[in-house]
């Protein structure tokens, strides 16, 4: 994502360096100048003050109100967000703030930044004579059994965006409750690379006649899918900055890779038995990261265990750590990464009944109360040294006691990469110049040196079970990346429309007629499968081969016969294989459909029960998939596209699904 501006740097720190704010209203003048004094209470760190004072020049110097701050994990985005607060509300007369974020982690650790406007106080956003408005910075936790009335009541409003969500009733209400009781607002997107969602998206873009201003915090602005927040990224803060500072704002990272003939990471196929190596594995990896189901690996027993003895030894010598330098005031824990559930049990039995470590299992099957506990660690009193977990937790996840990771798979996505490292980045002892470390287990096989150097860790290879380290595994004080020459960026110009064709008008004169179908079961039951041609058989007369040069010179084959090379390969005429072939494209089709509405992959589950019952009443005979016979399967395969074209057909009627669920429809 392009740092945006990048053209005005010279001309900001020149109006930083000032301390005198030029061209900013008085009242934010006397709000910076408060903000800057030299005996705050708790003094906002460098790039914390300067990530503000862009976000003020933005606004009010250049005129954008749609901001995206990259910050490091770590690195105080939260009290950057208050300061902001602060700032709209003393100066620019906004009362009401929503902080959206993706998940109730995320949600958590806000409302313990800001129940009993904690970190206002804390910093001492404001003066003494504004203390008063206090009172109007209430917080109020949206929630799915949580009325709206809140909304009016407090200043601040916090939630999943969820929340929000047009398909359902409490987002309905609460999005309703917002727009007819406030005339205007700021809103602040936490991890904020989760906007480009359809779902997000469309709640942003239903506030944005609200919005004054909007501001977006992430530390991982560029997704997997390439696409970006529509937002203006003002700041750059990254683990290269953050490490050379001094006293830190995060820790070192130092990555320990076990001696290649002792650990060979292979994994096998519990259901078929099936050995691979790493190496041989990268389509399942890439499968988890884009939520798809993969096969179920499990790592072997032996290279595992000598994963795990490796991480335990790390374990130990940051227990070390943590009694010299952090005078016991943190308890380290382990945090292991596992490719499937059943990887993460094996590690965690291992763990508990091997090794004698109490480990936490977090996956998507887990409890409320299992993802809670996975909050309290580290804290004085939790009863767990370990937690392992299959990519659950990770973005908003802060546990600065987390000291060491094992990575038990690789990472293809550098956006997941960088946000499994950034749960060991936080650190336990602040303001002081200590170096603390993210010890890192990893394998040279899978291939992470890419990861190793974006976040400047050092790596140590060969390393055996029972082998020590030192301090002397720290990596060196890395310098920061400044711009050497602003005055040669090249500006690019802003698109301009062409003028001679009104697409505004043009645009009005299209119609999409979106219908709403209370009944839309009826609906269903009038969609018509009649498949009136088949191609069953395909056969090759001649074989044309033209050869591509200036003679232009053709030449004809005799066609292959049945049993030659270019034969088709034969239809198979297994009863499971076709059952499975149709339910899965079934289930892409439900989650094509949903996808094309802007509706969550949370309602797949109820829509693909939906479209399964469909296809066993109008193409199966009323038969299910798994006791049709094989000519009923077949017909089904054929009529998939038609399937999907019944859907597309109705604008609407997807939506009207979701909308419309009842007991007994297929919920």
């Amino acid at each position: 994502m392009h740092n945006l501006f990048a053209p005005y740097e010279q001309d900001f720190n020149a109006w930083w360096a000032s301390r005198e704010f030029p061209q900013v209203s008085a009242q934010t003048r006397d709000f910076l100048s408060h903000l800057t004094r030299p005996d705050a209470p708790r003094r906002l760190w460098r790039h914390q003050e300067e990530a503000l004072l862009r976000a003020v020049y933005a606004y009010e110097l250049l005129g954008w109100d749609e901001l995206l701050l990259n910050i490091v994990t770590g690195g105080g985005k939260t009290a950057v967000i208050g300061s902001a607060i602060a700032w709209l509300k003393l100066c620019h007369n906004l009362h009401k703030f929503i902080l959206l974020c993706p998940n109730t982690i995320v949600r958590d650790r806000l409302e313990d930044d800001f129940k009993g406007e904690k970190i206002f106080r804390d910093f001492g956003f404001f003066p003494e004579s504004s203390e008063h408005y206090l009172k109007e910075l209430t917080l109020h936790v949206m929630e799915t059994k949580v009325g709206p009335q809140g909304i009016r009541d407090h200043g601040i409003v916090l939630g999943n965006i969820q929340q929000l969500y047009q398909f359902n009733i409490s987002g309905q209400r609460n999005l309703a409750v917002l727009m007819n009781d406030s005339d205007k607002i700021a809103i602040f997107n936490d991890e904020a690379h989760n906007t480009p969602a359809a779902e997000y998206d469309s709640a942003l873009f239903a506030l944005k006649r609200l919005a004054k201003f909007r501001l977006d915090t992430t530390a991982t602005p560029d997704r997997a899918d390439g696409r970006t927040p529509d937002s203006k990224m003002i700041f750059e803060y990254g683990i290269t900055d953050a490490q050379a500072e001094a006293p830190p704002i995060i820790k070192n990272i130092v990555v320990y890779q076990p001696r290649l003939a002792s650990v060979e990471l292979t994994y096998t196929n519990l259901e078929t038995g099936e050995r691979r190596t790493v190496d041989e594995m990268d389509e399942e990896f890439e499968k988890i990261e884009k939520g798809l189901s993969a096969t179920q690996w499990v790592t072997d027993p032996d290279p595992m265990r000598k994963q795990i003895r490796i991480a335990l030894d790390r374990l130990q010598e940051q227990e070390r750590r943590a009694q010299t330098f952090g005078k016991g005031k943190y308890a380290p824990i382990l945090f292991v990464v596992a490719i499937t559930i059943k990887d993460a049990e094996q590690a965690c039995d291992m763990l508990n009944k091997e090794f004698g470590i109490p480990a936490l299992l977090v996956t998507e099957e887990s409890t409320q109360e299992e993802r809670r506990e996975a909050r309290k660690l580290g804290k004085p009193g939790a009863p767990y040294k370990a937690v392992v977990s299959v990519l659950m937790l990770r973005e908003g996840w802060d546990v600065p006691a987390v000291s060491v990771i094992l990575l038990l798979r690789k990472f293809s996505s550098r956006v997941y990469g960088q946000q499994v490292v950034g749960r060991g980045l936080r650190l336990n002892v602040r303001d002081e110049d200590i170096q603390e470390i993210c010890a890192i287990v990893d394998h040279e096989k899978l291939k992470h040196d890419w990861l190793w150097e974006m976040v400047g860790a050092k790596v140590r290879k060969n390393v055996d079970q029972l082998s020590l380290f030192g301090d002397e595994e720290l990596p060196p004080k890395r310098k920061p990346q400044e711009m050497a020459k602003p005055h040669l960026v090249i500006t690019i110009p802003e698109p301009v429309e062409d003028e001679k064709t009104d697409f505004e008008e043009e645009l009005q004169t299209i119609v999409v007629e979106i219908s709403d179908y209370p009944n839309w079961e009826s609906v269903l039951d009038s969609f018509d499968y009649t498949v009136e041609t088949e191609i069953t058989k395909v056969v090759i007369d001649a074989v044309t081969k033209r050869v591509l040069d200036d003679d232009k010179f053709v030449e004809t084959h005799a066609p292959p016969n049945d049993s030659g090379e270019m034969a088709a390969p034969a239809e198979t005429q297994n009863i499971a294989e076709l059952a499975n072939l149709l339910k899965n494209s079934i289930r892409d089709i439900a989650g094509n459909l949903l996808a094309e509405e802007g509706i969550g992959w949370h309602e797949l589950g109820y829509f693909y029960g939906v479209l399964i019952a469909h296809v066993s009443s109008r193409m199966l005979t009323g038969m299910t998939i798994g006791t049709a016979n094989l000519e009923e399967l077949r017909h089904a395969l054929n009529r998939r596209h038609q399937l999907a074209h019944n859907f597309k057909s109705r604008p609407g009627l997807v939506a009207s699904i979701v909308k419309y669920k009842a007991e007994g429809r297929h919920a």
